[in-house]
């Protein structure tokens, strides 16, 4: 009866689980209507999650939603995104082409030195994710969270934020309590507190599960005993199980099995009665007041034993066989338990066969699956830590020897609390290196408790010294990689991990902890070792050449890239020829040299030809074109090349991703297109900042803000930005960053502090913060670097009382514009003579070359200045007209304090604009610009947000930040009423769009 019971465990374990069910059924049918949410069921063991999620499963396949499953485990914990594969693989298998994506870039040759690279393999996972969800609303149920992998705990938390443009019901079970690991030594230790305050933060609803009422309590138990009614004695005891179900189950089953174990006695012996109803059902119980402290007494004392007590009716090899098999772990498969206990599957399933009838194990398809870890648990503490140890060593050894992948085999050694080091030395030094891929912390530690027992004359303690290094920074420890390489260096021998291996990773470990000026003399000495030579040789050149630029040492970067190209071309390395030349197109590009810097990138590309960005010496050819282009003022190809290094930047050369986000911003920026600008900017402070650009993102956001009159939010962004002196990968320390990328965040950061201080009504303030960062420069930055404050440097001069200003600034700006082919600059330098002469004429040329090159903020500043200069002229009707100009194109970009601040200055003049400022629309439909109404045409074809940025040529997170922008100007709550919102209505032509 008991047995039947457990095989149908939500028909008995949702007792006392009403409300929570009903909260997650509003849950599944908001999901069904296109809204995502993120619930956390929380709980101490046997409080029921696990049922709860499988009733859950349930209701989500009855309401249509596809459903992925997985759980966390003590064993796989140090495998990384280990717990999202088994979600993904769940779906339509291991060889499915989306999981296979993620698992390539998980195990990415070279990835090993390569910072980011789990931001990379996070994105691939979320944009799985993503596409699966345009086949129709899912739901991710994951259950023991608080065993997940960390590396999937954070993807929780990536595809949380992604939740409100997805029809995803994410429902994850967790056990708070301390922190933990799966094992005493590991370097891998989770705190499920951390993660459920961290899920909650981000708005993930909680369900605490609560002991269950002691109403609730017997009704489970009677349940449970089905027509023969709990006995008194029975009842009595439950209390022990504290409201916790699975307690109250394990009580139940094992009193069931020494009351037929009586019964079969009573029968064996002829002595038998038949309760009648004066008897107490239970025959052993007392009928008097003692009864209940006599029937606790009888009770086993602890949920461990209550569990064994209840497997004793099992025939010995079972139990035997489930014991092994607990030692392994929670999930049990079939074929490898076979190879580790040495018995053909077939007579192996005839001893399962009665646990799987009895609800001990479930089947999980290609896995059965203990039904409760404490059951497993149980049955693994009863059997002795050394008979636990060699059967977990046996695992390995059979498993390795059969070619299982080498993290299962290793997981078992993981777990053994002891082995003879000289087994397993020989397998580490083959197979090691792909474990510190798969499983970083997990060679981590085998390495660790390894070494220190090897003789250190032993050659294979420099090699395998080496791979500790390796997959230390591969576990994200730069630090500890750089001791291992060091020690390794100093030990000599080898024979796997060479020298100049060594010295490689010893490069990266010092250049991943910000100590760059480390890296360059590592790199250096490599150089003059007689072991390094040719295409290796040229690889630590070009490591030297980064190394000087980030350093902000421009004449050494130049000289070693010039003889990175050298070495490159000499050793027929087409890769670190094409690094070399794209360095010194940064180098040109960092003194305004465009033109050079487009020519010297070009044949960067063309040496490069198809190869992609390797992840341990990563480069940006396509950005830093694009870059170029920009300055150059060729948008439309400048555009292409940002398309084209969207590929560079998530293949490869992640490092460069927010440079690749801040550039579209700026361009965005700069030809109007804020809304799209803006995307860029959520996106990229959403992604890993290596080269910490974030506080050039909020300087840029920052000016758009101050620009639509949202000074508060433009002020909080300067801040933001002044605050942000943190450590990142290349610069740890919080002194200023001196560096030339540090030089231009400083100087973003000045031009958005000034128009937040003219907003605010300051603009003499205004104009000496920007005089003084173009006469001071900020910390060396080349003059020519200054050059896009021209305009707001101009337009506030025009506003000065100083009549020497506007000469001033103009003939900087007309020395500044000698030396380059910039447009833009030529305009501004135009606009301010033109202002200084009070020429409305020059300052109507002005307005068309800026429209030339796109840059229609500025066409605003030169029609509001011709409007005041033609004011000033008495041409009071054609100082409207311009007005007008103005106020239109100031309206169009949604520019309401350039608004504001041009009728007051016509009205100051004695000009009334004679109608209301043209407004750009917040909200509806109108409010859309061309680039988010091209993405709610593909939304409404039920293109996934990954198929839309291939379409678009946009990452996946800017697809993402703009359809959070779509949903609050629309009032929509989910990509199905959005949907239904863009078939319902014709849509107008494109207001316009970039690409």
């Amino acid at each position: 009866m008991g047995a039947d019971l457990r095989g149908s465990p939500q028909l008995v374990e949702l007792i006392g689980r009403a409300a929570e069910l009903d909260r997650l059924r509003d849950l599944v049918a908001a999901t069904v209507s296109g809204r995502g949410a993120l619930v956390v069921v929380a709980g101490e063991p046997g409080i029921g999650k696990t049922a709860l999620l499988d009733a859950l499963a349930a209701e989500c396949e009855g309401a249509g939603l596809s459903v992925l499953r997985g759980a966390g485990t003590e064993l796989e914990q140090q495998i990384p995104f280990q717990t999202i594969h088994e979600c993904l693989a769940s779906g339509h298998g291991e060889h499915r082409p989306d999981v296979a994506k993620v698992m390539s870039q998980l195990r990415a040759a070279g990835g090993e030195a390569a910072a980011g690279w789990e931001s990379s393999v996070t994105e691939a996972a979320v944009e799985v994710v993503d596409e699966w969800c345009a086949h129709g609303p899912g739901a991710l149920v994951v259950d023991d969270v608080h065993w997940a992998d960390g590396s999937t705990q954070l993807l929780f938390q990536r595809l949380q934020r992604a939740l409100p443009t997805l029809p995803l019901l994410i429902t994850l079970a967790i056990q708070p309590g301390e922190p933990r690991s799966c094992s005493a030594a590991s370097p891998t230790r989770l705190d499920p507190a951390a993660v459920l305050r961290a899920l909650r933060a981000d708005g993930a609803i909680v369900l605490d599960l609560a002991p269950l009422g002691d109403a609730e309590v017997l009704r489970l138990a009677e349940r449970l005993s089905g027509p023969a009614h709990p006995s008194p004695a029975l009842l009595a005891g439950l209390s022990a199980a504290a409201g916790n179900p699975l307690y109250v189950h394990e009580l139940i089953s094992a009193h069931e099995q020494r009351a037929a174990a009586r019964d079969r006695e009573a029968t064996a012996t002829g002595i038998g009665f038949a309760p009648d109803a004066s008897t107490p059902s239970d025959p052993a119980a007392p009928t008097d007041a003692s009864a209940g402290d006599d029937a606790r007494s009888a009770l086993p004392g602890s949920l461990t034993a209550t569990i064994l007590d209840g497997l004793q009716h099992l025939p010995r090899p079972t139990r035997q066989v489930l014991e092994e098999a607990a030692v392994l772990g929670s999930r049990v498969y079939l074929s490898e338990l076979a190879t580790v206990l040495g018995m053909p599957v077939m007579k192996l399933w005839e001893a399962l066969s009665a646990p799987v009838q009895a609800g001990l194990l479930v089947d999980a398809g290609d896995r059965l699956v203990f039904r409760h870890d404490l059951v497993r648990q149980a049955l693994a503490d009863g059997v002795p830590q050394s008979a636990r140890t060699a059967l977990r060593v046996q695992a390995w050894q059979s498993l390795a020897a059969a070619g299982a992948p080498v993290e299962r085999a290793a997981e078992y050694l993981v777990l053994a609390d002891s082995y003879e080091y000289l087994r397993i030395v020989d397998w580490l030094v083959r197979d090691v290196a792909a474990l510190a891929v798969r499983a970083p912390a997990m060679a981590v530690e085998l390495l660790e408790r390894t070494l220190p027992l090897m003789d250190g004359d032993d050659p294979r303690t420099r090699t395998l010294r080496g791979q500790l290094a390796r997959a230390l920074l591969r576990a994200g420890d730069p630090a500890s990689a750089q001791r291992a390489a060091t020690q390794a260096l100093d030990a000599g021998g080898g024979v796997v991990v060479g020298e100049t291996d060594l010295r490689w990773l010893l490069a990266q470990s010092v250049f991943q902890q910000g100590r760059v000026d480390e890296s360059v003399a590592v790199a250096e000495a490599a150089l003059a070792s007689p072991q390094v030579h040719g295409a290796t040789a040229a690889r630590f050149q070009a490591l030297a050449a980064q190394g000087h630029y980030l350093l902000g040492n421009p004449t050494p970067c130049a000289q070693a890239a010039r003889r990175t190209v050298e070495m490159g071309e000499s050793s027929s390395d087409p890769y670190t020829t094409a690094f070399g030349h794209c360095l010194l197109a940064i180098l040109r590009l960092s003194v305004q040299e465009s033109a050079e810097a487009l020519e010297l990138v070009d044949r960067s590309l063309v040496q490069l030809a198809n190869q992609e960005i390797r992840p341990d010496l990563q480069m940006a050819p396509h950005l830093i074109r694009g870059l170029a282009l920009m300055d150059l003022e060729r948008g439309p190809e400048a555009h292409q090349a940002f398309d084209a290094a969207l590929h560079d930047c998530e293949h490869g050369g992640n490092v460069f991703l927010t440079w690749y986000h801040l550039g579209k911003a700026r361009l965005g920026y700069a030809e109007g297109w804020w809304d799209d600008a803006l995307a860029e900017v959520d996106a990229g402070l959403e992604g890993f900042d290596g080269l910490g650009l974030g506080q050039s993102l909020r300087s840029q956001a920052s000016l758009i803000a101050v620009h639509r009159g949202d000074n508060r939010t433009a002020a909080h962004l300067a801040d933001r930005s002044t605050l942000a002196h943190r450590p990142t990968l290349l610069h740890p320390g919080n002194q200023p960053d001196d560096t030339p990328g540090g030089r231009n965040q400083e100087l973003l950061r000045q031009w958005a502090t000034a128009l937040v201080r003219e907003a605010d009504g300051a603009p003499d303030r205004a104009l000496d913060l920007l005089l003084e960062v173009w006469t001071q420069g900020v910390r060396s930055l080349p003059l020519a670097s200054l050059h896009a404050l021209g305009p707001d440097l101009a337009r506030l001069a025009s506003m000065s009382t100083d009549p020497g200003l506007l000469t001033t600034v103009g003939d900087a700006l007309d020395d500044l514009a000698a030396t380059r082919p910039a447009q833009c600059l030529r305009a501004t330098a135009l606009l301010c003579r033109a202002a200084e002469a009070r020429d409305p004429d020059r300052l109507e040329e002005a307005a068309r070359s800026f429209s030339r090159v796109g840059r229609r903020l500025y066409v605003g500043y030169a029609r509001e200045q011709a409007a005041v200069t033609l004011a000033a002229l008495d041409r009071s009707d054609e100082a409207r007209a311009e007005l007008h100009a103005a106020l239109d194109v100031y309206g169009t970009l949604g520019a309401a304090w350039d608004a504001r601040r041009a009728e007051e200055r016509l009205t100051a003049a004695g000009v009334a604009a004679g109608r209301r400022a043209k407004r750009s629309p917040g909200t509806g439909w109108d409010a859309l610009s061309g680039t988010e109404r091209e993405i709610v045409a593909l939304v409404s074809q039920g293109f996934s947000n990954p198929d839309i940025g291939a379409r678009m040529y946009l990452s996946h997170r800017t697809v993402q930040s703009h359809l959070t922008t779509i949903f609050s100007k629309l009032g929509v709550g989910s990509r199905v009423e959005l949907a239904v919102m863009a078939h319902q209505r014709e849509p107008g032509p494109p207001i316009g769009t970039p690409h």
